[in-house]
């Protein structure tokens, strides 16, 4: 007879990315022209202060590293196609950073099969556990993270793989019956705590069979270094790819921007404040953007990375101001890319004797962007009535945004706008 059958390798990625507001007013901003002198001498007086303050933490990356940082960018923009192709006309966001941590965690009990599938997406189990021990510490203050490993008590768990996640990636560990209401209010509660109340009861129930829950929760909050002036936020025409428009509260800035283009697309990256993160916006430009998706890959987007460069003339850079927040399953996706960690053939004999599947994965986020750095409240933006003889960044129409670490190009966010919030 069948030995007894165990489900469940648990995986939830919660995330948050959310942005603190800052009071910035520009009383003599009362017209264009103003705005234009009054933003263009402080950018120069930021841009010496960016660096000065710019992090220490850098990162020499070694051919291991690349490689693991190439895949979850890889994975990045497979996970951006198959929900952009499921929902082409709705905004959506997720971490791509947050669900390679979780695989890199999940690999430490994978043998066989399983273990290749995991590593074909996050890099050699080893390397992985090497690249994001030291790339936590990379993080500057804009980011924090927290894992938590939930083990049922009724299962005994191997003590190394206990050990590697909390030795390297500095797991938080509970023992609990998850056969009690008891075990869903302690990891609910944890999640709570850890986000400060911004996501609560993610999980519905825990199920007495479930071996473990591993759960990462990314946050990132920072400030642009060139905010917008809220004082130019208008409401502006936006139209989606299914030819719907809609007027989209959208920004209007100023600024010596990194500025890229080509024949298919617009890029533009902003810089967070003290931070060494980025956020990079891709306006495709004669085409619907599941069809772009469909020629971006990781390495269009380091290509577009290495193309950016301060053009000659300052940038007019309309932006919507958005908020989005999402509940992703992932399982079914990840279900098509690593199958038999999702059936009755995985192998996570090094996380547990118990014979164990990874039966769900989900990933909650929220991201909002705002004239200060990326924040839930409504600002409008209309682009100012004149002809500008500058280079022109108009998002009025669906684009794809990334939340990028420029030392590594590693993609902590990313998403696509469709105008609707």
């Amino acid at each position: 007879m069948k030995s007894l059958f165990v489900r469940i390798l648990i995986i939830i990625c919660v995330v948050a990315c959310s942005f603190a507001t800052h009071s910035c007013t520009s009383a003599e901003a009362k017209r264009v022209k103003t705005h234009r002198a009054v933003k263009q001498k402080k950018q120069s007086k930021v841009g010496v202060a960016s660096q000065v303050i710019k992090s220490d933490k850098s990162l020499v990356l070694g051919n291991d590293d690349k490689l693991c940082v190439d895949r979850a960018n890889e994975l990045a923009f497979t996970l951006l196609k198959k929900q952009s192709s499921s929902e082409p006309f709705k905004s959506f966001t997720f971490s791509p950073l947050s669900v390679s941590y979780a695989l890199a965690m999940a690999s430490n009990g994978a043998s066989g099969a399983t273990l290749k599938e995991i590593e074909a997406l996050t890099g050699p189990s080893a390397a992985a556990n090497s690249f994001y021990s030291r790339y936590v510490a990379h993080f500057t203050p804009s980011v924090v993270m927290s894992n938590y490993l939930a083990m049922n008590n009724r299962f005994i768990i191997n003590p190394d793989y206990i050990k590697a996640i909390t030795g390297v990636y500095n797991a938080q560990v509970s023992n609990l019956d998850f056969g009690t209401s008891k075990a869903t209010q302690q990891i609910n509660d944890w999640i709570k705590q850890q986000s400060g109340g911004e996501f609560d009861n993610i999980v519905k129930q825990t199920h007495p069979n479930e071996i473990i829950y591993l759960i990462n929760y990314l946050k990132f909050k920072a400030l642009w270094v060139n905010p917008f002036d809220k004082n130019f936020t208008f409401d502006r025409e936006f139209t989606n790819d299914d030819g719907i428009t809609m007027q989209v509260p959208s920004m209007f800035r100023y600024f010596r921007e990194l500025y890229y283009e080509d024949n298919a697309c617009q890029a533009i990256s902003m810089k967070y404040d003290n931070s060494e993160f980025c956020m990079l916006v891709v306006l495709p430009k004669d085409v619907k953007i599941n069809k772009f998706l469909s020629m971006m890959g990781a390495e269009e987007f380091n290509r577009i990375l290495s193309g950016l460069k301060a053009p000659e003339r300052v940038v007019d850079l309309i932006l919507p101001r958005f908020s989005t927040d999402c509940n992703l399953n992932l399982r079914d996706i990840l279900a098509t890319l690593m199958p038999t960690a999702f059936n009755d053939n995985a192998d996570f004999s090094r996380l547990s004797k118990a014979h164990s599947y990874i039966n769900r994965f989900t990933q909650d986020t929220k991201i909002t962007v705002n004239e200060y750095g990326t924040e839930a409240s409504g600002v409008t933006v209309q682009s100012n009535i004149f002809k500008s003889i500058n280079l022109s960044f108009n998002a009025t129409h669906p684009f794809l945004y990334f939340i990028y670490d420029e030392t590594t190009h590693a993609i902590l966010q990313a998403g696509q706008f469709c105008g609707d919030s």
